[in-house]
């Protein structure tokens, strides 16, 4: 009797917790668009007043402050242009027919044509076009390894003073040379994208943002 007396009264207990947590969860979960909606009722007959809080009390300065926040909110479409900086230089370039996409930079006072790799770790340039920017092949250090399209090949590392493209000017990049014959491609690599503020790709357009 007691062990069935003791039974009832638990499951007694526990329907009374789960009827509460109901309530709670239905209370929280409606009691804002109630809200809304009443204030916009108001609003119509001229009561708008009455939904004028006094921030006093410090849970209706929270509840006030949450309300402004998430009607203040921009909506999703705008929320990447609303983080480019302002004034920010960018150039903007087209896909190829094969989908690559390929850039003219000035190096040196020379004109220099790049096919965008976010794979390589460094700006690459051929042996041809180091010699055209005047780097002085008898000072290079071919003493490094690095995959090419036409197989591995030795490279020797230098910085360039500046690349620039259209608008956009970075200093001091971290590159990498070819030895003859290895590389009918240069690269412009992840050494020059990650000093960028933005790169973002979008279909068939591809945005770099100083």
């Amino acid at each position: 009797m007691e062990s069935r007396s003791l039974q009832r009264r638990i499951m007694k207990e526990l329907a009374v917790w789960l009827i509460a947590i109901a309530g709670a969860y239905f209370t929280f979960s409606s009691f804002e668009p109630l809200f809304d909606r009443a204030k916009q009722a108001a609003s119509r007959a001229g009561f708008s007043h009455l939904f004028e809080f006094e921030t006093n009390s410090p849970r209706l300065a929270r509840f006030n402050t949450k309300v402004m926040t998430a009607s203040s909110l921009p909506l999703r479409g705008t929320i990447s242009a609303s983080q480019e900086p302002t004034g920010a230089r960018k150039v903007v370039l087209s896909a190829n027919d094969y989908g690559h996409f390929h850039a003219v930079a000035q190096i040196r006072g020379q004109q220099v044509e790049f096919m965008t790799d976010t794979g390589a770790t460094y700006v690459a340039l051929s042996y041809e076009t180091a010699q055209k920017l005047g780097l002085a092949p008898q000072n290079l250090r071919f003493n490094g390894r690095s995959t090419t399209a036409n197989g591995v090949a030795r490279v020797a590392s230098v910085v360039l003073d500046t690349i620039r493209i259209g608008d956009i000017s970075v200093k001091d990049v971290q590159a990498v040379i070819a030895e003859p014959g290895r590389m009918t491609q240069n690269l412009l690599g992840m050494s020059f994208i990650r000093q960028l503020s933005g790169f973002e790709l979008n279909g068939a357009r591809l945005t770099m943002i100083e």
